[in-house]
């Protein structure tokens, strides 16, 4: 028995080992547990097709190919400005190109502005895109602008401006000469024949150029800070002096003869005649003065004759001068100014043009001749004003001819002027 028992356990030992595996082995595979040195058996499933697929929505994001709104807003504002520059490069305008866009954007920052058409226009006629141009009576720059303009629209105080004591002399000459010239013309009336009827319409003219009298003076007022102590009182003679020279005329159109008018006549049109000759010398001399001063800065900055550095780079040029020299010669203050200054003179339009006139016509009317020359027009003082009268018929023609090559002209407008 006890030789036995070693071969007993050399065959039960393994067999009840090989039990305890089965049993474990069997207890894995009841269990949840995957296996794991055997993968789980995967079930065949019968999958049916699916039904058609829907359309496939478009991507949240944009694409690409696909402009936003500002991308689309930008295109059109250059197809918009390629066309108004290419509109005027046919009426000859210098640099048109560089031209639309500073007055574009002049207009796109201002919360208030005249159409960019009428803009365009106003700049084409003042200088047709020569913006550092310098004229006879001391306008300067892309919109022609006076110091007394500039000043109005509050564009001086970041800036500087050439000023000089014959543009002052030569601008008090130019107002103080008007009520001098409205006495001449009514006296003229009667000195050409003296009947009731002139009489009549003479007085009633006197009575408009009593009301004018002062139109522009108070302008003057603007230009203080570049003048004398003496300035300001100088004015005020003059315009107690024109003020007697009306109630000398009052009085003899009322109890005068026709030849005490025409004494009063021709001592009154030697007067005017004396201080426009000043207006016109004095005038000269600064625009001259300037254009000197211009050109000597233009050739010591860009070490160039200055004839070609403003025909070949005037709005640089015109950068540079506006800085050093006189803020006129800027090109986008310039732009910035004539969106101001035009608004202005479309407001005063609106209150002279009446309810039947064009707004346009009198606004340009306004911006070329002053208004104390279109009220004068107005009133019968001035007869005709033909360079002003052919400005207020051709920067609407313009205006028209831009708005149509660029899209944006509005037939019903017109159909409202017939």
């Amino acid at each position: 028995m006890r030789r036995q028992l070693p071969w007993l356990a050399a065959v039960i030992i393994p067999f009840c080992a090989g039990a305890s595996a089965y049993v474990a082995l069997m207890t894995l595979h009841m269990s949840n547990d995957p296996m794991p040195l055997r993968p789980p058996a995967i079930r065949q499933v019968a999958i049916e097709a699916p039904p058609p697929a829907a359309p496939e929505l478009p991507p949240s994001e944009p694409s690409a190919a696909v402009p936003t709104l500002s991308q689309s807003a930008k295109h059109e504002i250059e197809q918009r400005e390629h066309a108004l520059a290419s509109e005027l490069r046919k009426m000859w305008t210098t640099d048109p190109d560089q031209l639309v866009n500073v007055i574009d954007n002049a207009s796109m920052s201002a919360p208030v502005t005249p159409s960019v058409s009428m803009l365009l226009a106003i700049a084409h006629a003042e200088t047709n895109g020569h913006i550092l141009d310098v004229s006879e009576a001391g306008a300067v720059g892309l919109a022609q602008a006076t110091p007394i303009a500039i000043r109005q629209e509050n564009m001086f105080d970041d800036g500087k401006m050439f000023v000089t004591a014959d543009y002052l002399v030569g601008s008090r000459a130019y107002i103080m000469k008007k009520p001098l010239g409205d006495a001449d013309t009514i006296a003229s009336l009667i000195v050409a024949r003296d009947t009731a009827d002139t009489r009549a319409k003479a007085l009633q003219l006197l009575d408009s150029a009593f009301a004018l009298r002062r139109e522009g003076v108070d302008e003057l007022s603007l230009l203080e800070i570049f003048a004398s102590p003496r300035y300001a009182p100088s004015i005020e003679d003059a315009d107690q002096h024109n003020l007697s020279v009306l109630r000398r005329l009052q009085t003899l159109l009322k109890h005068g003869s026709r030849a005490q008018l025409r004494a009063f006549r021709d001592k009154t049109r030697r007067e005017y005649r004396a201080l426009k000759q000043t207006q016109v010398v004095t005038w000269a001399r600064y625009q001259h003065d300037l254009i000197a001063k211009r050109d000597r800065m233009l050739e010591q900055h860009f070490h160039a004759p200055a004839k070609r550095v403003w025909k070949e780079d005037p709005y640089e040029a015109g950068e540079y001068l506006g800085d050093a020299l006189d803020v006129r010669f800027s090109a986008t203050k310039q732009a910035a100014f004539l969106v101001r200054h035009l608004e202005r003179k479309a407001q005063e339009a609106k209150k002279l043009a009446g309810e039947n006139g064009d707004i346009n016509e009198m606004t340009a009317a306004l911006y070329n001749g002053g208004s104390h020359n279109v009220k004068r027009m107005l009133a019968g003082l001035i007869v005709s004003l033909p360079e002003t009268e052919r400005y207020m018929k051709k920067v609407p023609a313009t205006a028209r001819r831009l708005e149509l090559a660029a899209g944006t002209y509005d037939v019903s407008h017109e159909r409202a002027l017939r």
